[in-house]
Formats: structure tokens, C-alpha cells, sequence
């Protein structure tokens, strides 16, 4: 007998079900005419794997690209070489709350990764995405690689969960997450602050509380970029 068998036991989700798994969605920023130059020369890694939201990963890439900046998938390695799906290896599965029904091409696997070829990472949330990237101990090492070598980092909503796992961030360090995790933060040495975007300086650190606050994030973050 396998676990899938045990489904046979229960009922199925019924249509008007599954259309709720979408949730409510997020209102997705309109942030004008982008100056498609003001972030050209800019190289951003965007580390994630199956499961962050949908407005998380979108909105941060289409801002990043619509201004000229160079933005890179980076995903864990079974992805590619396990690939779930053999015809798409690197096909990332991206969630609306918790319906699974859109993929994104990642362009490469975190071993392929070097910290020197980017200016940012940026850690986005979700529900699964966070848990596996916290317990890859390669993407763990990127991202104390990257904090070591002084790149702005920015996270968002559940992705802080991997900052705190990284373990690269010292005590004190200002951020901000999604409520269900701020004791995580909290009982790692993190000074929490209530605002919709937290830039910590001294740790070259971006953070904000959940995609409510895409807006704020990305504006951020593109400020950061430009040293700002």
C-alpha cells in the first residue's frame, strides 16, 4: 500500500472547494511608467523553490526587470536534477494560497550559483517554498555567503525563516516578517519593527511583513539597489 492510497478513504474536494484554494488574492501594485534604464546594469538572484506566492515572486521580478535589472532564478538542485517534470527541469510550482496550478523556469541550480555575480538576493515567502529552502544547507551557505560578501539581501513575508536558519545575521538586526514567524525572528536575536518596509543598514538587510506591502518592498529594495 502507498500514502497516495489513503486518499480513497476521504472525500473529495468538490468544485466550489477548489475554486477557494486561490484565496482572496492580493492587491498587486501599480507602480507607473518604469524608467526601463534606471536599474540596468543591476544583477539580482531571486532564491526559491516550489511554493511561494504567486504576487511575492511576480511583482518583485517584473519591477526588477521592467527596470533594467538582471534577474536570476536560482533553485535548489534536485530541481534540475530530479526534475519532477523530465520535459521541464527547473520548472518551479508557484502557489496561490494553497491551489498549485502555474509553474516559472528557473535558470539555475544553487551550486551553479556565485555570490560575486549579483548585487542582491531576495528570499520570498510563501508556505513550503521557505521550510525546504531553510533545511538546504547550499542555499544556506549562499546566503551567509552573500551576507558575508555585503550584497543587499531583501526578504518578504515567510521568507525571513531562511535568514534565521542561515544563521548569518547577528543579534539586533532590524527586520520585520509575517506575524506567524516573528517569534521565530524574535527568539533569534532579531529586533522586530512594525513597518512596511525595514531597511537594517548595517546588515545591508530589506525586509517586509507580507504582499500587503509589495509596494513598499519593491520601492525598497530598488532604492537599496541604487545605493540609496
Amino acid at each position: 500500500m502507498n500514502s497516495h492510497d489513503l486518499a480513497a478513504k476521504y472525500t473529495p474536494v468538490s468544485a466550489e472547494l477548489r475554486r477557494s484554494l486561490n484565496g482572496d488574492g492580493y492587491p498587486v501594485p501599480d507602480f507607473g511608467t518604469p524608467d526601463p534604464a534606471s536599474l540596468l546594469g543591476l544583477r539580482v538572484a531571486i532564491v526559491m523553490t516550489h511554493g511561494p506566492e504567486l504576487p511575492e515572486f511576480d511583482v518583485p521580478y517584473t519591477y526588477l526587470r521592467e527596470r533594467g535589472a538582471a534577474v536570476s532564478i536560482v533553485t535548489q538542485d534536485w530541481l534540475f536534477d530530479y526534475p519532477p517534470d523530465k520535459n521541464r527541469p527547473g520548472s518551479v510550482v508557484l502557489a496561490e494560497w494553497l491551489a498549485v496550478d502555474v509553474a516559472v523556469q528557473a535558470d539555475k541550480r544553487i551550486s551553479d550559483a556565485r555570490v560575486q555575480d549579483y548585487d542582491a538576493v531576495v528570499v520570498i515567502g510563501g508556505a513550503w517554498n521557505p521550510i525546504m529552502l531553510r533545511t538546504d544547507p547550499k542555499v544556506l551557505q549562499f546566503i551567509c555567503d552573500a551576507h558575508e560578501s555585503q550584497l543587499l539581501i531583501a526578504s518578504i513575508c515567510h521568507g525571513p525563516q531562511v535568514l534565521v536558519s542561515s544563521g548569518a545575521f547577528p543579534r539586533g538586526t532590524q527586520a520585520t516578517g509575517v506575524a506567524d514567524i516573528q517569534g521565530d525572528m524574535a527568539n533569534a536575536g532579531m529586533q522586530l519593527v512594525n513597518a512596511p518596509a525595514v531597511y537594517d543598514a548595517a546588515q545591508r538587510l530589506v525586509t517586509s511583513p507580507n504582499p500587503n506591502f509589495l509596494r513598499e518592498f519593491c520601492v525598497e529594495l530598488g532604492s537599496r539597489l541604487l545605493g540609496k
